[in-house]
């Protein structure tokens, strides 16, 4: 009966065993395939010593028995391709990199935004218009302009402070009378190879606010996604100034890749925004004029990107 007890002992330590080392070898997996996908298709691929990478990478990962231990391993990974909106999906786990300096909004622009999705416009002295993507907005922007135009705007302020996830395909076409017929908007690779590129058609038809229309695009942190699109847009545009703070820096388009019989995905960033003159935006879009903070939606005579933007189309005019 002991030697019974001491077989069934043996069999029993010996599954515990097998069973704790099937997961470390799966760990493996998802740690091999992760380097291997990211090393073949980040955007920022050809920037790390990968010989290296994979290193730090495995000391990173430690004993790690789980998929979900593989946090500091993974997010290693995403950081040597400067890559901090790819994920590894585990179930309802993501794993990634997070920038150590966030963008961040004012306080004025915060407040603002808590009023929700809308389009503002209005009529300033001078004939300019002013028109505000806020948030996601769907429609509306055709409207916006023809009201503008109505009430005599002969220049314009479009303020993208925080445009964010609205379709850019309807934001392109609300905007189309300003930007004209052609390919403004596209995908680039690693090397700035041109891969797609989106055709805009403008309405027929005589309107006053058009391709030869003096724009300012206000531009922040906030200005987002959709937002980066936009402004991207209107690089190169004639007659067009950049003014406020660096965008969020979205300017990327990701894609999955499973892992482990489709138990794990992997999200990363592969290519990268590229305006009119296939100029390329690996990280954000940087103004004309830099103009920090200042932000008073409240108040536009306080607001020095308001202020910035007027003194500039004045001096156009």
């Amino acid at each position: 009966m002991d030697t019974q007890k001491i077989i069934v002992a043996i069999l029993v330590w010996i599954w515990i065993g097998q069973s704790a080392t099937a997961q470390p070898d799966s760990v493996k997996q998802v740690l091999d395939s992760s380097i291997a996908l990211l090393r073949a298709h980040a955007l920022h691929r050809q920037r790390p010593d990968w010989d290296y990478v994979r290193e730090r990478a495995y000391e990173l990962a430690g004993e790690a028995t789980r998929w979900e231990d593989l946090g500091p391993a993974i997010s290693w990974l995403f950081q040597a391709v400067d890559d901090y909106h790819g994920r590894l999906i585990i179930g309802n786990t993501m794993l990634g990199w997070k920038r150590t300096e966030p963008p961040f909004l004012s306080e004025a622009l915060k407040e603002e935004s808590a009023k929700g999705n809308r389009i503002v416009r209005m009529l300033l002295s001078g004939g300019i218009g002013y028109l505000r993507i806020q948030g996601m907005v769907e429609g509306g922007l055709p409207d916006s302009l023809a009201r503008l135009e109505a009430d005599g705007a002969r220049a314009l302020i479009i303020d993208l402070r925080l445009a964010t996830d609205s379709t850019i395909s309807s934001m392109l076409e609300g905007l189309s009378p300003l930007l004209g017929n052609g390919y403004f908007i596209g995908n680039a690779d690693c090397t700035g190879r041109i891969l797609d590129m989106t055709k805009v058609e403008a309405p027929k038809g005589r309107h006053k606010l058009s391709t030869g229309t003096p724009v300012v695009v206000l531009t922040g942190h906030g200005t987002g996604r959709a937002g980066e699109c936009i402004a991207v847009a209107f690089r190169g545009r004639k007659h067009t100034v950049f003014i406020g703070e660096p965008t969020a820096g979205y300017t990327t388009s990701g894609n999955g890749y499973s892992i482990v019989s489709g138990q794990v995905k992997i999200v990363l960033a592969e290519t990268m925004l590229a305006d009119r003159n296939h100029r390329t935006y690996p990280r954000n879009l940087i103004p004309d004029e830099w103009v920090p903070g200042g932000d008073d939606l409240s108040d536009y005579s306080k607001d020095k990107k308001m202020q910035a933007a007027i003194s500039w189309l004045t001096d156009f005019h």
